[in-house]
């Protein structure tokens, strides 16, 4: 004699097949959504040591807080300087005896 499976053992195994697959499914997709995470977490990385080597790099060739005053100065002096220089370049009255 053949026994005949009920169909509640289907039910209960076809269950159990459609939640597998849902629990799979759900695992594939925040699975893809970390590795995107990931991938941007990595970029962002390269970007910020890319950027970090440019501001050194930047740093390296800015002029020093002495020589910038010191330049300042200068700056400041040329209208003095401009002043003196069309004093001395203009005749100068000749007195007579």
């Amino acid at each position: 004699m053949k026994q005949r499976s009920s169909p509640g053992f289907f039910l209960v195994l076809a269950a159990l097949v459609v939640g597998g697959g849902i629990g799979l499914t759900l695992q594939w997709r925040q699975a893809m959504t970390l590795r995107t995470e990931l991938e941007r977490a990595k970029f962002n990385a390269e970007e910020m040591a890319h950027l970090r080597a440019e501001n050194q790099r930047l740093r390296e060739k800015q002029i020093s807080a002495i020589e910038l005053e010191r330049l300042r100065a200068d700056h400041a002096a040329l209208p003095r300087l401009r002043a003196e220089i069309e004093a001395l370049s203009k005749p100068s009255p000749v007195k007579g005896p």
